[in-house]
């Protein structure tokens, strides 16, 4: 009795400590990154009056002819939202929360996705250099050049980094990025600060950097459960 006793408590610890397969699976990540990087850098290199300016006139065309001033009104609420001072706030919240749980890594991963992704986004809108779309129908004041959309950008880079800090999965922190950028992107064009391209190019590039950030600080060793204090004692056998 006692050897079968000691035998079922070395199988509980064995199975107990078997490494999970929660980890992030390198391959797929390395894919979304290098096709959603492709698409924009697709976007990117159309020349002027390709299929891209003709998709984005008809866009712009119909918007601005359907807007109403409380369509602009909630643009102007949805797009202030993404301003980096806002953004701060969830990244503030993540950062101090993984302290908290002793995550460290939970606490600077976001902040550093955000800060690197708008930089990297920066300069491609300056080696771009794509022109706004015209001063006449614009209802904010715009800065930089078009593509990629920088509200678009940072909302789906906040969204994103801050649902996978918070161990939200795949599903719920691509759900939560595509509608961060949605909102976000629709608002900008609503605007008419921004072409319908800037805004699909800028979610592609977050979507890229969200994925490359992933495979940069995914631990690449497997984590393990603690063994479990399962204990069989010669007494409870009576």
């Amino acid at each position: 009795m006692a050897y079968l006793l000691s035998a079922i408590d070395d199988f509980v610890g064995i199975a107990a400590s078997r490494p999970t397969s929660r980890q992030p699976q390198r391959w797929p990540l390395a894919a979304r990154c290098a096709l959603a990087f492709i698409g924009c850098g697709v976007l990117a290199a159309q020349a002027q009056d390709s299929w891209r300016d003709q998709l984005d006139q008809t866009i712009s065309n119909l918007v601005v002819s359907r807007r109403s001033p409380a369509a602009i009104r909630a643009a102007r609420r949805v797009s202030a939202a993404a301003e980096p001072a806002v953004a701060f706030l969830p990244i503030a919240v993540c950062a101090v929360a993984g302290l908290l749980q002793g995550d460290r890594r939970s606490s600077w991963v976001p902040g550093l996705t955000v800060i690197t992704g708008m930089a990297a986004r920066r300069r491609l809108a300056q080696v771009v250099a794509r022109p706004r779309p015209p001063e006449t129908i614009w209802m904010a004041e715009p800065e930089g050049f078009s593509l990629p959309s920088k509200h678009t950008s940072l909302a789906v880079l906040t969204a994103g980094a801050c649902a996978n800090a918070v161990g939200a999965g795949p599903l719920l922190s691509n759900g939560a990025a595509i509608t961060a950028g949605a909102a976000v992107g629709g608002s900008r064009i609503c605007l008419g600060v921004h072409w319908a391209t800037d805004v699909l190019a800028a979610w592609l590039f977050a979507a890229g950097w969200l994925a490359l950030a992933e495979l940069a600080t995914a631990d690449p060793r497997p984590r393990r459960r603690q063994r479990a204090p399962f204990r069989l004692r010669r007494g409870d056998s009576r």
